[in-house]
Order: C-alpha cells, then structure tokens, then sequence
C-alpha cells in the first residue's frame, strides 16, 4: 500500500512478487506449523527459518 500512496512503481512491483512468492510456496507445500495442521494434522511443516529462507530463495528466482 506504501507503493500505491507514493506512487513508487519499483515497490509496488517487488510487493506483488513477494506475495506471488508466499502464495506460490504454501500451495506447493512449504509452509509453518500454524497453516499445516489447517490441512491436516499430519502435514509436514517448515519451521519459520526454513520457511523464510525457501521465500528468500524463490523470491530471488522471481527478481532474477
């Protein structure tokens, strides 16, 4: 939203591929504790450092 309001393009764009990102990486199944038992108990789960580094990780590929 600090994008819109400013009119900052650059943020606007690098906001919506880090959501694109955490979309992208709960749907493929990399996701914290707390969104895993929503599915099931049994789920595997990231802890919160392992989930954030496959965000950073993907979130590179996207900028790349």
């Amino acid at each position: 939203h600090r994008g819109e309001l400013d009119g900052n393009e650059d943020l606007i764009n690098f906001a919506h591929k880090l959501e694109k990102v955490c979309i992208e990486c709960v749907e493929s199944g990399s996701m914290t504790k707390d969104l895993a038992i929503l599915i099931d108990k049994s789920t595997k789960y990231l802890t919160t450092n392992q989930f954030l580094e496959a965000i950073d990780s993907n979130l590179k590929k996207k900028l790349n």
